[in-house]
This record gives structure tokens, sequence and C-alpha cells, in this order.
């Protein structure tokens, strides 16, 4: 009887172990556990980058010290063989050389540009000179404009745009500074130093001479031209 409770009970004991083994779940395997990455710390804290403020500009780099537009009835006006009345009627007859102030807009520039247009004389003298009252320049002084012809289609202008003067004894200084242009150029932007002339007083002449045989046909522009003064 002993012996029977004995194996009964090995027996029984047998039964449950193997029972407990099935019941416990898998052990997760290495890969099954979800990897928690740390946030990366930086070692050093970059510091604040620092504004520099663009430097102020004063509030005028400079002057006009001659307006070529403003004053052109100021100006004694010629060809090559007459004197001429300054800023005519706009019905006198315009033959021996014209020039007048124009609408910026009609060229298509910004509204406010001074704009000169200047025609040469068509009858028997050519050229157009514009001598304006005497001017002292100093040092520093630079003259400024854009040369072209009037409207993109006039295709029959060519001409040489040019600055002379008479200087204090009256002589006529020709060439001074020159430009020829016809439409097939782009415009001439002149940004010309006069440091040559300083201390002298001049009249300065803006002139005009065909290089064509139609002059009636060239419509010329001077934008802007002016003496520009930086400022001491």
């Amino acid at each position: 009887m002993n012996n029977k409770l004995r194996i009964l009970s090995i027996f029984l004991i047998f039964i449950l172990s193997c029972s407990f083994a099935a019941s416990t779940p898998p052990a997760p395997t290495a890969s099954a556990v979800p990897v928690f990455q740390s946030p990366q710390i930086p070692t050093s804290i970059p510091p604040t980058p620092t504004l520099v403020p663009s430097p102020t500009q004063p509030a005028s780099l400079g002057t006009i010290a001659l307006d070529f537009v403003a004053s052109l009835c100021d100006a004694k006006w010629m060809n090559g063989g007459q004197h001429l009345t300054a800023c005519p009627n706009a019905n006198a007859d315009h033959s021996g050389g014209y020039a007048v102030a124009i609408d910026p807009g009609s060229e298509g520039l910004a509204a406010n540009t001074p704009v000169l247009l200047t025609i040469p004389a068509w009858n028997v003298y050519a050229a157009l000179f514009l001598r304006y009252p005497s001017f002292k320049v100093h040092a520093g002084d630079r003259f400024r404009t854009t040369l072209r012809c009037s409207g993109p289609a006039n295709s029959q202008c060519n001409v040489q745009f040019a600055l002379e003067y008479y200087d204090a004894q009256g002589k006529y200084h020709s060439p001074f500074m020159q430009w020829n242009y016809n439409p097939s150029m782009p415009d001439i932007h002149v940004d010309a130093d006069l440091s040559s002339l300083t201390g002298q007083s001049v009249d300065f002449v803006l002139a005009l001479r065909p290089n064509n045989d139609t002059p009636q046909q060239d419509r010329s522009l001077w934008i802007a031209p002016l003496i520009y003064r930086a400022n001491p």
C-alpha cells in the first residue's frame, strides 16, 4: 500500500509541474523590447547672434549744382550760324534748332525725371548749341546724364551729343566730351569727372550735331542732365 501511494504521489507531482510550465508565457526576446532613444543633449549652447545695424545713410549725398533742364531758358541758343531765341513759342519756326523740357512719362521714364528734348537745325545751318551762364567748377564736380534718341522706333536718329565750354577769356573748347549715338546702341549713361576744370569759371554748352542728312529726325534726349556736387 505504501508503494502504491508513493507512485501515485510522484505521478501527481509530474502532472502538476507540466501544467505550470505550459501556462507560463515565454520570455520576450530582445528584439521585442521597445528601445527609447534619449534626446540628444548639446554639449554647448550656441551664442545668440548679434544683429549689427546697417550704417545710416546721410540725408543727402550731394547737391545739384547746375540743372540744365531747369536753366534752359537762361541759356543762349545758337546753331552753326545763327543766334536763336531761347524758349520760343511752340508755334514759332523751329527749323534753326529747338530744345524743350518734356513729360518724362511720354518716354517711359519715372515721374519728375527732368528730360530735355533737343533737335539740331535743319535749315541751311546745322547743330544746336545751348550756352549756359557762367559756372564755377568745384573739386569733385561731375557731369551726369543719360543720352538716347526719343522713342524706340526712331531709327533715323543719328547724332553726336557733347559737353563743351567757353573759358573765362571767351575761348571755345571743342572737343571736350563727346558721345555718338544711334538707336542700335543702348542708352549712354554719363558720369564724367570735371576735375580738369576745378577753380575755373566756364560757360558750359550742351551741343547736338547731326551725323546724317535728316537732322529734323534727330529728336535727342538728355535725361536728367546736371552738374552733381558731393557734400564736403
